[in-house]
């Protein structure tokens, strides 16, 4: 029988989620959801120094946001903590004990030892191995200390930390979903710190006992995590226990093909949900390192998404980061977007029928939230404020500007109220007035539309009058042709 697939994201709450690591959260309830499995959200919080208050209800607000629901794990309900499911506690610091019991018995089974190396100590050697430039890493300083010499000194209570013992020879090794074969010689691995000196276990640790009693079946997680691999085999080998399958995903890079920072864009995801919409957003970052194998580029819900998703179809190089890429992704989803909802989220807040009539203007012109409200605040307020000269196209001039703007006023005053009714129609008749007048669409039609926008770039200009209707086209005009006396 198939085991059932059960993967986790397992952040830790030392800051804001940031954008890689909402990668992997998608990537993980992608594959729960493709294989029938279960999605878990556990809060890695052993580095208490690190912990940011607020942090991991920042991390639960993001996931909920963007729809990546999980069957296991914390949540918030009614602004208290409380969790759901049968493998808990799913908050680290709160399965110290657990930790301690297998750090003891890897000591038992002499698989452990204790290290009493001061920081002082260790300070020293680092600075040696630089000045010979060697790799930096622990010694082995205490690894052959006798084991009952170590028991007293621990019993006597001297400070100490548990460090995992290396095999001094062969390899580990295993087959990664997405690197095939990857191995390490284990004569360069250091002896890795399981538990610290006050009692908290390392991340090592506390991710394979972890993921071993929560039956993880697939770990997927960053690149970055891939020099803990042999650690983390060694301790399942130590322990006994059947390792899960690992999936180590490409780094996301610059479009200098650099790794990700801030300034390209490696921010908090919560601060990219204000100005993309949480699928547009979901769609691009599903992108960064998956290759569909098709054409397609734009999926507009999760359901779709996890129907091709497919952890074999992951590059192994890194993938780039191109916000040009996310904006145009962004649009696409802006457009297929309810109107009355976008309304909302832009900040707008129109009556249903407004929104519908409204938004589809600025929809061609938006690539971020912010956009929809810059694109048709000149619809929402009469009071608009632009340079004279914007009225004026290139090789034009003041007066004949004006007077063109006074033509077409008179024409589009004297049309019946029918003719204001659909953009098209309006079109219509005004290009073949304006034909008829012997004038160019550019001379006529620039000012008009700088006069009912107070923009440069703007929607459609017959779309707009129909819009702003009979009158208050009318008053805009006017007030450009006051402008060019």
């Amino acid at each position: 029988m198939t085991k059932k697939v059960r993967v986790r994201f397992a952040p830790s709450p030392t800051g804001s989620l940031h954008i890689g690591s909402l990668r992997t959260a998608l990537y993980n309830y992608l594959f729960a959801k493709k294989t029938q499995g279960i999605f878990i959200l556990r809060i890695e919080d052993t580095d208490q120094k690190r912990t940011v208050p607020g942090a991991v209800e920042e991390i639960i607000s993001v996931l909920r946001d963007c729809g990546l629901t999980y069957d296991e794990g914390p949540e918030l309900v009614n602004g208290k903590m409380i969790e759901k499911g049968d493998y808990g506690p799913y908050i680290q610091s709160g399965r110290l004990d657990l930790y301690k019991k297998f750090g003891q018995q890897l000591l038992q089974i002499e698989k452990a030892y204790p290290c009493f190396c001061s920081a002082e100590r260790l300070a020293e050697l680092r600075k040696k191995q630089e000045a010979q430039n060697l790799p930096p890493g622990y010694d082995g300083h205490c690894r052959d200390i006798l084991k009952t010499e170590a028991l007293e000194r621990v019993n006597k209570g001297e400070k100490h930390v548990i460090r995992l013992k290396v095999p001094r020879e062969g390899q580990t090794q295993t087959e990664d979903l997405i690197r095939s074969r990857v191995s390490f010689n284990n004569i360069i691995l250091e002896d890795a710190v399981l538990q610290k000196s006050d009692g908290f276990p390392t991340y090592h640790l506390a991710n394979v006992v972890d993921d071993h009693f929560m039956e993880i079946s697939h770990v997927i997680r960053g690149e970055e995590w891939l020099p803990s691999l042999p650690i983390h085999l060694l301790l399942y080998q130590a322990l006994e226990w059947p390792a899960p399958e690992f999936a180590h995903l490409p780094l996301m890079l610059s479009t200098t093909r650099k790794k990700l920072s801030k300034r390209d864009g490696d921010t908090a995801a919560k601060d990219y949900l204000k100005e993309y919409l949480p699928m547009a957003l979901l769609n691009f970052i599903a992108l960064l390192g998956w290759n569909p194998k098709t054409n397609q580029e734009f999926y507009p819900n999760l359901d779709e998404l996890a129907k091709d998703f497919d952890l074999k179809k992951i590059n192994k190089a890194g993938a780039i980061f191109d916000v040009k890429k996310l904006n145009y992704i962004n649009r696409e989803h802006l457009r297929i977007s309810d109107t009355e909802a976008l309304s909302k989220i832009a900040g707008l807040n129109l009556p249903a029928e407004t929104a519908k009539e409204y938004l589809p203007m600025a929809l061609d012109r938006s690539e971020k939230i912010s956009d929809i409200k810059k694109s048709i605040q000149f619809l929402l307020n009469d009071e608009i404020n632009y340079d004279r000269n914007l009225l004026i196209p290139k090789n034009s001039n003041q007066e004949t500007i004006r007077q063109n703007l006074t033509e077409i006023k008179y024409f589009l005053n004297n049309l019946k109220d029918q003719d204001w009714q659909l953009a098209q129609g309006l079109k219509e008749t005004t290009i073949l007035w304006i034909k008829n007048q012997g004038k160019t669409n550019l001379e006529m039609l620039w000012p008009l539309r700088v006069a009912l926008s107070g923009l440069e770039k703007s929607p459609d200009v017959f779309d707009m009058a129909c819009a702003l209707g009979k009158s208050r086209t009318i008053q805009r005009i006017e007030k450009g042709i006051e402008q060019l006396i």
